[in-house]
């Protein structure tokens, strides 16, 4: 066996995923706002989900800061120390002398400052024994410490500590176990039993006994644990996939662990006969259910991230080999993990000629990842990520976040350096790196999120000089608001938008929310105009109801309110109503609208539309016959019959070449 063979193996129950970031204290001094976002820790503990962090009351996190002075010092000079032996020796020795205080910061803590524990394969160690040192000054409190988590993570991370304890300290860990209920202390006996292989079978069904399980129980347990462990062949693994029951979802954990034991034994090269098995188990099962397609998928990815943990780089060089073109999805699974490990080594290799066309995809991805799962650090830790996605990751977090704190969200916004400059206004490399569309989409989902939660308070903020926005993107972003709220309380937000001054060569707001008013209700919507304010805000509010009119086969009743409007606003008003009827479809409609309007000129103007939306946008569209094309000469006037003529064919020609092409 070879020497990453061994190291491979030597690793084969260590679950790990630290957040190799750096943690950079003062951005959060100068944005407080970041204590208060959401965090959810990202260890992973072999095929398990992920581990969110615990809720810190107040008092708490005044006393984790008031030992952070003394720990920042001591991680410091972790940095020097270059062996995982005396790194472990010396955390000993930190948590041997630390007081209740400093160990409730350790526990908060061990995730806070991960740059220090570069050569430890998983926080939950440093958990256990801070854990064990705290049995002994107030076992209540380190009850607490697991039971401030939700459900789902209190249960990864009990197991993870429970695998990581000592068995020198076996009846701290039975007394810890035992103050939790039933489920919790299970789950924690089988943490115990996978990770202390060299406990007797009578010592661990001693300590499950002494938790209150039966004794069956924990022999069936024990047996478990031992045939997960069994080395198993690929053929093996094949009967295994034959057999799969798609009604048990917990089948998936034990497929993907033996798979990745399988894998770890034999070397990576037995990775791509492994995946053929779960992709021709996909292809066989083509009516199982979304869901369970969806968990069959993850699953696949999962395993190629548990064997990144032990060598991301390796396995990223041999996932981009595989196949003639590159697996987007699995290159992201990986890169996921090594940006855990060495995020500058991962930014250089994404900038190879090799990952030219997915280069901005997998980056996008990674960063995706981490702000959706690890916020705060991704936030804290820009200079981690490429200067050119530093606004993104922004943007990511800031979205991320949204949902729970909306108005710290659009705070975030602020750490941007182009959050209020439109698209336009970017240079080109920027419009080119693909990033502005997404950057818009994620402000706008900001935004909208704000507006949903507190509407007035969204406009307050836009509105107040801390936005940062010029009279014009302010224009855009209300505009945003107002398209928002008129969907869901329209009579407050026409009152509110009607005493909104109007910027310079804007419209008033209250033209959006009478076009979406339209949308359930247009009669509703007539009665407001008379209230609109004079000029191009009237005119835009009756061009929206006339679309929605023409929409509902109405329009002699939108001929008849635009004559409401000054002749040269009518005009403009008709042409609007005649451009909009050019997308009808079917064609036999189409001609009932244009039979509709009151003029040849505007026929014209209608018919001018559907052959310019034909040509322009085929996907839309249908293509015209040689008799409908002559069925259109009865709306156009005497020369445009004539052009018709002489150059229908060529027309026709040309769009049928167009077709082609795209």
């Amino acid at each position: 066996m070879n020497k990453t063979e061994q190291k491979i193996c030597t690793t084969v129950l260590v679950f790990t995923l630290l957040v190799y970031v750096g943690f950079v204290g003062e951005l959060s001094l100068t944005h407080p706002l970041h204590a208060n976002v959401l965090v959810r820790n990202t260890e992973m503990q072999g095929s398990d989900h992920t581990d969110g962090d615990v809720v810190v009351s107040k008092s708490e996190t005044q006393s984790q800061n008031s030992s952070n002075s003394s720990q920042d010092s001591f991680f410091d000079s972790l940095q020097e120390i270059n062996n995982q032996f005396d790194l472990k020796r010396s955390l000993l020795s930190l948590v041997d002398g630390a007081t209740e205080q400093d160990l409730v910061g350790m526990f908060y803590e061990s995730r806070e400052n991960p740059m220090a524990f570069n050569s430890i394969t998983t926080t939950h160690w440093l958990r256990s024994i801070v854990l064990t040192k705290l049995m002994d000054v107030d076992a209540e409190r380190a009850h607490s410490l697991i039971e401030q988590l939700d459900e789902q993570n209190a249960e990864i991370v009990l197991y993870g500590v429970m695998r990581e304890w000592n068995q020198m300290h076996m009846n701290e860990a039975v007394k810890f176990l035992a103050s939790f209920e039933e489920e919790l202390r299970s789950l924690g006996l089988v943490g115990l039993i996978d990770g202390n292989r060299n406990l007797a079978h009578s010592k661990l069904l001693e300590i499950g006994t002494e938790l209150g399980f039966e004794a069956d129980f924990v022999t069936r347990l024990l047996d478990k644990h031992q045939q997960a462990h069994k080395q198993i062949s690929l053929d093996d693994l094949a009967i295994e996939f034959e057999n799969f029951d798609f009604s048990a979802p917990l089948q998936f954990q034990q497929v993907e662990r033996k798979a990745i034991a399988y894998i770890r034994e034999e070397g990576l090269d037995s990775l791509p006969s492994v995946l053929e098995l779960f992709d021709k188990q996909s292809m066989k099962n083509n009516s199982m259910p979304l869901s369970v397609r969806g968990f069959w998928s993850g699953t696949r990815m999962k395993l190629v991230s548990a064997l990144a943990q032990d060598d991301p780089d390796g396995v990223f060089e041999y996932v981009a080999r595989i196949g003639e073109d590159v697996d987007v999805d699995l290159l992201t699974t990986v890169s996921e993990v090594w940006f855990a490990a060495d995020p500058d080594a991962l930014w250089n290799r994404l900038r190879g000629e090799d990952l030219s066309t997915v280069q901005h995809e997998l980056s996008e991805n990674v960063i995706s990842h981490w702000a959706r799962t690890e916020p705060d650090l991704a936030l804290v830790s820009l200079d981690k990520f490429p200067p050119e996605y530093h606004d993104q990751v922004i943007f990511e977090v800031a979205w991320e976040v949204s949902a729970d704190s909306p108005f710290e969200a659009l705070e975030l916004l602020l750490l941007a350096s182009d959050w209020s400059e439109p698209p336009s206004d970017l240079t080109d490399a920027e419009e080119n790196s693909g990033l502005t569309n997404r950057s818009d989409f994620l402000v706008n989902q900001v935004i909208s999120t704000a507006t949903r939660a507190d509407p007035i308070a969204t406009i307050e903020w836009i509105d107040s000089l801390g936005s940062r926005l010029n009279d014009s993107m302010k224009q855009q972003r209300l505009d945003q608001v107002f398209r928002i709220w008129g969907r869901s309380e329209p009579d407050t937000a026409f009152e509110i938008a009607l005493q909104t001054p109007l910027a310079e060569g804007a419209t008033g707001l209250e033209a959006i929310v009478v076009g979406w008013w339209a949308q359930s209700d247009v009669d509703r919507a007539i009665t407001m105009l008379p209230r609109v304010r004079e000029g191009e805000t009237k005119a835009d509010a009756y061009r929206r109801v006339a679309s929605r009119l023409e929409e509902q086969d109405r329009i002699s009743d939108a001929i008849q309110l635009g004559n409401d409007l000054p002749e040269l606003e009518r005009q403009e008003y008709n042409e609007s109503l005649a451009w909009d009827i050019g997308f009808r479809e079917p064609f036999n409609h189409f001609v009932e609208g244009l039979r509709e309007l009151p003029s040849q000129e505007l026929q014209s103007r209608a018919v001018r539309s559907k052959l310019t939306m034909t040509y322009y946008s085929p996907d839309f569209m249908p293509e015209f016959t040689e008799d409908q094309l002559d069925q259109l000469k009865e709306f156009l006037t005497e020369s445009e019959k004539r052009l018709v003529e002489r150059y229908g064919g060529v027309f026709m020609k040309l769009m049928r070449e167009r077709r082609t092409v795209e």
